[in-house]
């Protein structure tokens, strides 16, 4: 595999490794995009191709063990890479897998640019089920340590991700958020109680309602903004500020869907890994991170090139992050040679 200068310059401000672990990074990242896989004897196959692919994996082992690149590490980084200039819509979800009997369980807060999320923060919680409000709140903390609020357009999430305390908490850091909340939620209004659905259910598809004052809702007084999708399924997003864009912001939380689908399935099939040290998991993340969003920005540039022509269901043939993975991948193996996307432009897609 051709050895790239050019990135290490690149991410070496902003990770704290030198030498031989630097380099370390920089193949594993480009291992991750040939082999689309976090499997460590696959990535071992190509990391070095002068030695043993077995040597290989004793490298890969020591790094999991002795090396530290995490999720603030990866933040730095991120802030210094990513092409969002305007105001960030942060988006928080929680991916989740089997294997064997271990339980993976990923809370991740992204920000929203061009149909994705770009990973900026998560947390592995070593439990199953859902996120407590001290979990959430801890991970806007690492971020709001290095991005000031004023910079956050809004935060947005599923029903998942409710509750008085979490939303007292995101008020008291002067976030602006928008939740979407179960419809058996009580809602009260001009001294009626009632659920969401009650009030809302009459809806027609498509319809939108904005109430026009705030309601009472989780004890807190709220604006609502109400929606029903063609299939007759009720959205109800609370917000504590401008209710007319609540719908568009909540829209930006399929980003992370779609990055989620990136990192598994249609990417780099984290499901695979064996990895169920918290730590090790963190330090796979943010690699994985990093090959993400290189992939991602080369698609962005070649969409901007030559479009794609739609499909009769009105979406491209194949997504931004896909068809970056498999231009990067194609770079990165042909490394010096000549290519239609070579690897030195690749690498200043991935410029401040």
């Amino acid at each position: 595999m051709h050895h790239c200068k050019e990135l290490r310059q690149k991410i070496q401000a902003h990770v704290p490794l030198h030498g031989a672990r630097l380099d370390f990074v920089i193949r594993f990242v480009m291992s991750l995009i040939v082999v689309r896989s976090v499997t460590l004897s696959t990535v071992a196959s190509v990391l070095n191709p002068n030695v043993l692919p077995e040597s290989n994996e004793k490298r890969i082992k020591r790094f999991w063990a002795q090396v530290g690149f995490d999720a603030g590490v990866w933040l730095k980084l991120a802030l210094a890479l990513l092409p969002v200039k305007d105001k960030w819509v942060l988006t928080l979800d929680r991916t989740t897998w089997e294997l064997g009997k271990h339980c993976f369980n990923v809370l991740l807060l992204g920000v929203a640019y061009r149909g994705t999320a770009f990973p900026l923060v998560w947390t592995v919680l070593g439990k199953k089920g859902n996120s407590d409000t001290a979990e959430r709140l801890a991970l806007l903390d690492t971020l709001l340590e290095h991005v000031e609020a004023e910079r956050v357009e809004a935060v947005v999430a599923d029903r998942e991700f409710i509750g008085q305390a979490w939303f007292r908490g995101l008020k008291a850091r002067d976030l602006v958020f928008v939740m979407r909340v179960r419809n058996n939620t009580l809602v009260g209004s001009r001294g009626v109680t009632r659920s969401a659905l009650r009030r809302y259910g009459h809806l027609e598809p498509r319809d939108v309602y904005v109430a026009p004052k705030r309601c009472t809702v989780l004890g807190l007084r709220l604006y609502l903004a109400v929606t029903k999708s063609t299939e007759g399924e009720l959205v109800v997003l609370a917000c504590n500020a401008a209710p007319d864009r609540a719908l568009v912001r909540y829209a930006q939380r399929w980003g992370t869907e779609l990055l989620f689908s990136a990192l598994k399935s249609r990417g780099f099939n984290l499901e695979d890994t064996h990895l169920t040290d918290p730590k090790r998991l963190d330090k796979l993340l943010a690699l994985l991170a990093l090959a993400f969003t290189w992939a991602h920005l080369v698609g962005i540039w070649h969409h901007e090139q030559r479009p794609l022509k739609l499909k009769n269901y009105g979406y491209p043939p194949k997504s931004l992050f896909k068809r970056g993975l498999d231009a990067l991948r194609s770079a990165i193996l042909a490394g010096a040679a000549p290519a239609p996307l070579n690897l030195t432009r690749c690498l200043q897609l991935l410029s401040p």
